[in-house]
């Protein structure tokens, strides 16, 4: 092993932990990133800087290799650090707004070095937090956790040597997260630094509280590089340094504006240092294009891992290594800003000489939180007051808050991008190249622009439907993100022998399945033959809905056997979920809680969980023998239990429009625990309960207590929200064990529920009399049978295919002109999601001039409603 005398700390006078060097004799080698937390590049000596010394920094680019092109895909910690873990851009990983949670279906550099044989740790700054299943990284103490923690205390290296030396046949992969330089700037000694000799940016305004906050980050500039030195001794006192890959990374850069939170090149341009003696050539430099969804695919490869296909980043293990030269044609930057302000969405893309940015809201000012209050004390506030007498301060503030659509900078001749050369014409060949290829990039990545940078981007209501026509594609697409907008394109049966995991859960024995947020629309489809024979919780198509909805589907024939809760569409419904036009045929069975529809409504906040235009037609039965009224077995031809009311939440239901036939027991049958209902077996301690034309057509009810409607707890049917047009079969039998205790739903007096022959519901004149039920749109009926739901009026809502639409798309050099037979709506948006053009009355044809680029159009005519891509050359 090599030696290395790093400097001397210059803000530490701890002493270091003497620990014996022992020899590590690993087969493969060890990795360390360590990564600063908002730091501007350009202040590091490796890279021209000369406010201050980074003598621990410079001599690991001294002693290994330093990129000059290395670009984050998003200026913002959480997003960035997600893309660093995962090898995915933002909008694929979810993280595409700062402190959003990234999906949870992914896997992270926590899953693929461990499947290498690595044991993977993380000291410092923990975003993104709180996902352990993503992010499962050991934690490891030494360094401050909380990036805003004022006055941290100085970080020490223990917890890293113990990790080292733990296991030394067992290679290590370390993240080292540091917290500087992040604001609050109060770490160091800032008095080292003279405010009027510092060299600040050329896009900053120069006045004395500039100044004065610039030496405070100096300071956290050094503290930073104070802690690479004790990386690095550590690595070299525990005989680990030369059998490790190190490096480092600047990741974005600093609070001030122009950099962090935007995509100029002062926020986007980042540190990149890598060291390995024995591949890496030392005091090298590489001008390579790379950015850090790449860097997750290095690591993989010099662990001696296979590509991971489907990652977007590729590795550039041999540009590290000095056996190429170049990687990327391009380098891409997304921004979001809420929730740091308002709304401002951002996307860039740039090789190593230009840079296009494209404003997606250019006619609002961009304003974020945490930089831009004007509160009189901070950085900004002085801007503003400069820039009532200085120009250049009016210059840089007014072009910070007032932003064109297009930006484009010749880095080479303008790093600090202060001239917008977007206009001149000379360019107009490379911005539409470039924005060409941007949003081809933004596409594939099913980026979705300005519908991102909302309060509630994962609304699925926003987000383009997507087709799904096999098994595979719900073991993808509709597993993979839980909060998407799925239709189905055709009938799906499930091959023979197949055990259905419910959508959300990981296993068959998952019993903690994930939420489905979505929309999943059948569109009069159905799914046969689903079964289910492994015991577990939340058994279901999906295991839990949480404000999901899923409607136009038929469910043919299931088999689903669980434990508790078990529903033919959801084991358990969730904030305002909504299940509509949904009928299910099959058996279903479980210990409790066994619903046709749902087997379980939550509490959570005040919502009502809405099941309506629904039928199901099945054998339903609950096998626990319980004698705990606590934890009673329930059977519910539509739903089986609902929960008690806690604080402000409730498990609200509304049921409307719903029959039940078929079968629905409870296997106790000697105690009033064993509860039975066509429609709600148990409602647990509260009044939140809505039925309105629901029927009672079920062959067999049978329970300790059987009963219509409801069994027991909660309120009397006059106490419920709403018990209005209820109607049952005349011949349906109710034994009790208990004829004294037949629970509320036992109570409902003489005239409310009303009562015919099975015959009568089997016409539609009593329907069309005595109810609301649609028979054009909702519902069908063949005389003498229980009325289906009506598919054919589903299938002829949705849109033509291209082969029999209606209207016709001629392109032309200038744009787009559209023929439609009699009068039509016409929406044009970009790729970005943002409308070119709202016509709500045209006649025949319109013509809509555009750019060049890629576009969605959006027609509707007679309740018909058609998009289709297009593509303007």
């Amino acid at each position: 092993m090599t030696k290395r005398n790093y400097i001397p700390l210059l803000l530490s006078s701890a002493p270091l932990l003497a620990i014996p060097a022992t020899a590590q004799e690993t087969e493969k080698p060890n990795i360390v990133v360590i990564i600063a937390d908002d730091l501007g590049t350009n202040e590091l000596g490796c890279y021209g800087g000369t406010n201050l010394l980074t003598p621990n920094i410079d001599q690991l680019a001294t002693e290994g290799v330093r990129l000059t092109n290395n670009y984050a895909s998003c200026a913002m910690s959480v997003p960035i650090r997600a893309s660093l873990y995962t090898g995915l851009f933002p909008a694929r990983h979810g993280s595409y707004q700062n402190h959003k949670a990234s999906y949870n279906n992914l896997k992270s550099v926590t899953h693929y070095l461990s499947d290498l044989g690595y044991r993977v740790g993380r000291t410092g700054k923990d975003h993104p937090v709180g996902q352990s299943v993503v992010y499962g990284f050991e934690q490891i103490s030494g360094f401050t956790v909380g990036c805003t923690a004022s006055n941290p205390q100085p970080a020490t290296t223990d917890g890293i040597k113990g990790f080292i030396q733990r296991n030394n046949s067992q290679p290590f992969c370390l993240v080292v997260a540091s917290i500087h330089p992040h604001m609050p700037w109060d770490a160091g000694d800032a008095g080292k630094f003279n405010p009027n000799n510092v060299i600040l940016p050329p896009n900053c305004v120069d006045n004395v509280k500039t100044r004065n906050d610039f030496c405070r980050y100096l300071a956290e500039i050094q503290v930073l590089d104070d802690e690479v030195g004790k990386v690095m001794t550590a690595l070299d006192e525990t005989n680990s340094l030369d059998n490790t890959l190190v490096i480092f990374l600047g990741e974005q850069g600093p609070q001030m504006p122009f950099g962090k939170w935007t995509c100029y090149n002062y926020g986007q341009h980042s540190a990149l240092i890598a060291r390995y003696p024995s591949k890496i050539a030392q005091n090298t430099v590489s001008n390579a294009l790379v950015q850090y969804e790449d860097i997750l695919p290095t690591l993989i490869e010099f662990a001696g891992g296979e590509p991971i296909e489907g990652l977007d980043g590729t590795s550039f293990l041999d540009v590290l290594f000095g056996e190429n030269t170049e990687h990327r044609e391009w380098a891409y930057g997304i921004h979001n800003n809420i929730p740091e302000g308002t709304a401002y969405p951002i996307r860039s893309i740039q090789d190593k000489r230009y840079k296009l940015i494209v404003n997606l809201t250019p006619e609002a000012d961009y304003y974020e939180k945490h930089m831009m209050v004007n509160n009189g004390t901070n950085m900004w506030s002085s801007w503003l007051v400069s820039a009532q007498t200085d120009s250049t301060a009016k210059f840089l503030t007014d072009r910070f808050v007032k932003r064109p659509a297009i930006e484009l900078y010749d880095l080479q001749e303008d790093p600090w991008e202060l001239n917008n050369i977007a206009s001149k014409p000379e360019h107009a060949a490379r911005i539409a190249t470039m924005r060409t290829a941007l949003e081809a990039w933004m596409e594939q990545q099913g980026d979705r622009g300005v519908l991102m940078d909302t309060d509630n981007p994962e609304d699925p209501s926003l987000k383009t439907p997507m087709a799904i026509s096999t098994l595979e594609d719900i073991n993808t697409y509709v597993r993979g993100d839980l909060s998407g907008n799925y239709y189905l394109a055709n009938d799906i049966e499930i091959p023979e022998g197949t055990e259905w995991v419910p959508i959300g859960s990981d296993s068959p024995t998952d019993g903690n399945p994930q939420r489905f947020r979505g929309i999943f629309d059948g569109r009069g489809h159905s799914i046969k033959n689903l079964k289910i024979s492994t015991p577990a919780a939340f058994k279901g198509l999906f295991g839990r809905l949480h404000g999901g909805v899923v409607k136009d589907l038929d469910l043919v024939n299931i088999d689903i056997k669980g434990t508790s809760p078990i529903g033919g569409i959801v084991g358990a419904m969730i904030a305002g979920s909504k299940i509509e036009r949904v009928s299910v045929s099959g058996s279903i069975e479980g210990q409790t809680e066994v619903g046709g529809i749902a087997g379980r409504v939550a509490r959570d906040g005040d919502k009502y969980n809405i099941i309506e235009d629904c039928y199901v037609s099945a054998t339903i039965k609950a096998t626990n023998l319980s004698t705990n009224m606590n934890t009673p077995s329930c059977a519910g031809g539509i739903v089986a239990y609902t929960h008690s009311t806690s604080g402000g939440n409730y498990a609200k239901i509304d049921i409307h429009r719903a029959y039940f036939t078929g079968t629905v027991q409870s296997a106790q049958m000697s105690h009033i625990a064993g509860n039975a209902a066509g429609i709600l077996a148990f409602f647990d301690n509260h009044k939140f309960v809505k039925m309105n034309e629901v029927l009672v057509l079920a062959d067999e009810i049978t329970a300790a207590t059987p009963n219509l409607f409801f069994c027991r707890r909660g309120a009397t049917y006059a106490d419920l929200e709403q018990f209005e047009k209820v109607f049952a079969r005349n011949d349906i039998g109710l034994s009790y064990f208990n004829t004294s205790d037949k629970g509320y739903g036992g109570e409902i007096p003489e005239g409310v529920i009303q009562y015919f022959p099975p015959e009568t519901f089997k016409t539609k004149s009593f329907y069309t009399e005595n109810l609301s039920w649609d028979f054009e749109n909702t519902w069908t009926i063949t005389e003498g049978e229980y009325p289906k739901l009506n598919r054919e009026s589903v299938s002829s809502a949705i849109s033509m295919t291209k082969s029999d639409k209606q209207y016709k798309v001629l392109l032309n050099n200038w744009g787009v002109d559209v023929y439609m037979p009699g009068e039509f709506t016409v929406s044009l948006y970009d790729l970005v999601g943002k409308q070119i053009r709202n016509t709500l009355h045209a006649h025949e044809a319109i013509s809509i001039p555009v750019e060049k680029g890629i576009y969605v159009l959006k027609l509707g005519k007679d309740e018909v409603q058609y998009a289709d891509k297009i593509v303007v050359m």
